[in-house]
């Protein structure tokens, strides 16, 4: 029997070298309850660490402390955990959820870079080339490990909306009106539909999780008003973005 573990869900990509650790990107997902499955993805959202307090800080102290439990001192790592806060005590508790030796598998390139100004494989390659001592041949070299801070600073908001499907069946029509709109939103970046969804008669089922996700937009925006607005209006037009035939049961 495990505990069912309550709270925010946070991933951390960090990169160590030698034992000393830095978070390249903090990341708070937007899991709701939807199509009869209780956590589908929605968003992927970049989390400030704006303070030396806060859950944010919170979850980036915890995190250290597994991996050095871990035993892990090189290399690139994407941890999960949920986080917290008791409404009387306003107590933080972080349980670990796991750890994988692996880059987080979705495109973040763009968005840190675009948010932090760095990310965690240009980190990577910080740790493993070192400092030559020599400021200019560090400069040609990349980015200088020394030069990085310990958790990111973001300048703007940002997320990776994962379109959810709440149709099944065979696709009859595709609301072209609608990815008009959607990637017409000041916020939208970059958007793209998998292609065996942008052919009528293919198959489409509702989401369950992230592996039926019918494609994907990176959102950004220095305006926190506007960064919510828009996204709030992708979870709403991702309901209509496909017309089906709806499948038939035996004897129908």
């Amino acid at each position: 029997v495990q505990e069912f573990a309550t709270g925010v869900e946070y991933a951390a990509d960090v990169v160590c070298r030698d034992g000393e650790r830095k978070v390249a990107a903090l990341w708070r997902y937007d899991k709701r309850a939807v199509n009869g499955a209780p956590f589908v993805y929605h968003a992927t959202e970049l989390a400030a660490v704006d303070s030396d307090e806060g859950v944010e800080k919170e979850v980036c102290s915890y995190i250290f402390k597994a991996l050095e439990a871990l035993g892990i001192r090189w290399g690139l790592s994407h941890v999960e955990v949920i986080a917290e806060t008791s409404p009387d005590t306003g107590k933080i508790r972080v349980r670990l959820v796991e750890v994988n030796c692996r880059q987080h598998n979705t495109d973040f390139m763009p968005l840190c870079n675009a948010c932090v100004g760095y990310n965690a494989l240009d980190m990577v390659l910080a740790a493993h080339l070192g400092s030559t001592g020599d400021e200019t041949s560090d400069r040609d070299r990349g980015l200088p490990w020394d030069s990085i801070p310990t958790v990111p600073t973001t300048r703007a908001y940002g997320a990776i909306v994962h379109f959810v499907s709440h149709v099944q069946g065979t696709i009859s029509r595709i609301r072209y009106d609608i990815l008009e709109e959607a990637d017409g939103l000041a916020s939208v970046v970059d958007m793209h539909m998998y292609p065996q969804f942008m052919e009528e008669g293919n198959p489409i089922r509702k989401t369950v999780d992230i592996r039926s996700d019918t494609g994907w937009a990176h959102i950004m925006n220095d305006d926190e008003e506007e960064f919510r607005r828009d996204y709030a209006r992708l979870v709403e037009l991702m309901k209509d973005m496909f017309e089906v035939e709806e499948e038939k049961e035996e004897g129908e």
